[in-house]
């Protein structure tokens, strides 16, 4: 049997808009438990894809000091006066998504075979396609979405939609001990 996107898609995607905050993605990453998502222009269209890759890749190039103490810190002044201990000063240049976001998305359609999916997935060396209905997200899948459908043995799938498979009893192990070393 031949399986399409729109079997095994995820029709539940998370997507972000291009103009979403970078802080708020990481957050938004977090919560749900996604390593990436595909960003829609105002239009909804597909525009790119984003993920925790970029976000570090962008941490790492912006050229911020994250390890050292600056004196900054120390002589920074509010108002005239020196900012008390215990004040933390948040980082306002944040990016957006547009600006951090891969702007190649390689995609299918709802038509597209398993088979395609899984060559296009090892071609590019990536581990999720967005499946797309003209111009908008319809759905994901993931490389273990491929795999569970080609992971199977022939046959075993069929088996467990009618019946349900089976289950072997283990048999219980042997309890035989060996005697110490320095008695044989």
């Amino acid at each position: 049997m031949a399986y399409f996107a729109r079997d095994i898609m995820k029709t539940k995607v998370v997507s972000v808009p291009a103009t979403m905050d970078l802080r708020d993605l990481a957050k938004l990453l977090l919560k749900e438990g996604i390593t990436g998502a595909p960003v829609v222009d105002g239009k909804g269209h597909l525009a790119g894809v984003i993920s925790q890759t970029d976000l570090v890749y962008y941490n790492l190039t912006r050229g911020d000091e994250l390890v050292f103490d600056s004196d900054f810190y120390h002589s920074a002044k509010v108002e005239g006066r020196h900012v008390p201990a215990g004040f933390q000063f948040e980082d306002f240049n944040s990016g957006c998504v547009g600006d951090v976001m891969t702007p190649v998305v390689h995609s299918v359609t709802e038509s597209a075979t398993v088979e395609s999916v899984a060559r296009l997935m090892t071609r590019k060396h990536i581990h999720r396609v967005i499946v797309r209905k003209g111009r908008a997200v319809a759905g994901i899948i993931s490389a273990l979405d491929v795999l569970r459908v080609h992971g199977v043995p022939s046959g075993v799938a069929s088996k467990k939609k009618s019946k349900g498979v089976s289950k072997k009893k283990k048999r219980p192990r042997s309890r035989t001990r060996r005697a110490p070393a320095s008695t044989r």
